[in-house]
């Protein structure tokens, strides 16, 4: 997942010393910490553990997503789901050849092929949506680039990258998580799109709590409530408070918070959508979500490549989440906050849809999920402005706030539960 040229232009955030491991050490703005269970226990069926946060596992040992499987490929009839879906395109489908659905696309195997389906199998007329990468890999914007080449517009949109790594750093600090200004912006940006060239129908993906593991409210609707957002997308804190936190502890100043970029990292109100009629559905709730699937289908139908390193750090899977040069360790924060690593999160899925073996997943995680993305790791020190000693202060300081996980055995740290058989 080479870098696109030589060098990326990333100047100083700051030239003064901020307190890291102090915010940490004292954040509240990660909430689904205190909601998760000091006991640690794995799923009987495939390797998540209760530790995900709002995950739901049941009298017997298994977890909400592996029960949601069963009725998605057992219980399901699928034909009634599919004919609501083709009166939902009826009744969008353009007339006058304008856009008629918007449907966020990075280019990977799962949104692009929505996107491609719609045009191609529903005659709709999508608006692809790109909320651009933190730092592009080659890869990633190649397989934009095929997506967009296969007959699909698009709209990309770099938000003001000055603004984005000091939000990427907040993230870092206060959540554990430097990824909050892509997954913002991935999830609201679209909404703000519809609302301003007047389409009235959102096209997302899947319900990942339902997919993979977590809050089961919305698991009969059929797209997510926005009023759910901050607690299910934003580990429960607006933006707005965070950009307050930035500014009162020197990550932003005044005149930062000004930028009109900045009202794309939240969604707009379930009052404006409604006035404007705008609909949010997911194509998982009416077709069967099969991420290995819409792989072989992107491949055939618009070139989708995996990446060209082999198999993605920490990991063994080679085509999933491509995009961004920074990605690992969005999964490796998971990793020390969850003990969930970006091995469990693949073999997990693929457990439960039979492309792996409990005993194959199980050999995966102890094999992949420890590993620190070293490979990319000056550059993600540059992209959030810290020294290596910085990094690893804010890792311990979230550590630290997991004890039921974590302990220190002769000066190192080691995670006290793995998966086993």
């Amino acid at each position: 997942m080479a870098k696109i040229g030589n060098f990326i232009y990333l100047p100083k955030l700051h030239k003064h010393k901020i307190p890291y491991r102090g915010h940490a050490e004292k954040t509240s703005y990660e909430r689904q910490l205190q909601f998760l269970p000091e006991d640690v226990r794995f799923c009987k069926k495939c390797v998540v553990s209760n530790q995900r946060p709002r995950i739901v596992f049941d009298e017997e040992g298994i977890c909400g997503a592996c029960r949601w499987v069963e009725e998605k490929f057992n219980r399901i009839d699928w034909g009634p789901r599919k004919k609501q879906f083709d009166e939902l395109m009826n009744k969008h489908r353009s007339k006058d050849n304008k856009f008629d659905v918007v449907v966020p696309c990075s280019g990977g195997k799962d949104s692009g092929v929505i996107a491609h389906k719609l045009k191609y199998e529903y005659g709709m007329h999508p608006l692809t949506v790109t909320w651009s990468p933190l730092l592009y890999t080659t890869i990633g914007f190649q397989n934009l680039q095929n997506m967009i080449s296969s007959g699909l517009s698009n709209h990309l949109f770099t938000p003001n990258r000055h603004l984005q790594r000091n939000i990427s750093k907040l993230g870092f600090v206060l959540l554990g998580n430097h990824f909050e200004p892509f997954g913002r912006g991935q999830m609201c940006y679209a909404f703000h799109v519809a609302l301003d060239l007047n389409i009235k129908l959102v096209v997302f993906g899947e319900n990942g709590e339902l997919e993979y593991g977590g809050s089961l409210k919305n698991k009969d609707k059929r797209g997510q409530p926005i009023e759910d957002f901050v607690e299910l997308y934003h580990k429960g804190s607006t933006t707005d408070a965070l950009l307050q936190f930035g500014v009162e502890n020197g990550y932003l100043n005044e005149e930062d918070v000004k930028d009109p970029s900045l009202k794309y990292y939240s969604p707009p109100s379930t009052e404006a959508l409604t006035k404007k009629g705008v609909e949010f559905h997911w194509y998982g709730y009416y077709h069967k979500w099969v991420p290995q699937e819409n792989y072989y289908y992107a491949s055939e139908h618009y070139g989708f490549k995996t990446n060209p390193e082999g198999h993605s750090e920490s990991t063994y899977n080679k085509y999933a989440s491509l995009d961004d040069l920074t990605d690992p360790f969005h999964y490796y924060l998971s990793y020390i906050k969850f003990g969930i690593g970006r091995a469990t999160s693949d073999a997990a899925h693929e457990i439960r849809e039979k492309h792996l073996t409990r005993e194959e997943g199980v050999a995966l995680v102890q094999r992949y999920d420890h590993i620190f993305p070293d490979k990319y790791f000056n550059d993600f020190l540059r992209y959030v402005d810290m020294t290596a000693d910085e990094f690893w202060e804010v890792i311990n300081a979230y550590r630290e706030k997991r004890p039921n996980l974590w302990e220190k055995v002769n000066g190192e740290w080691r995670l006290k539960h793995r998966v086993s058989l």
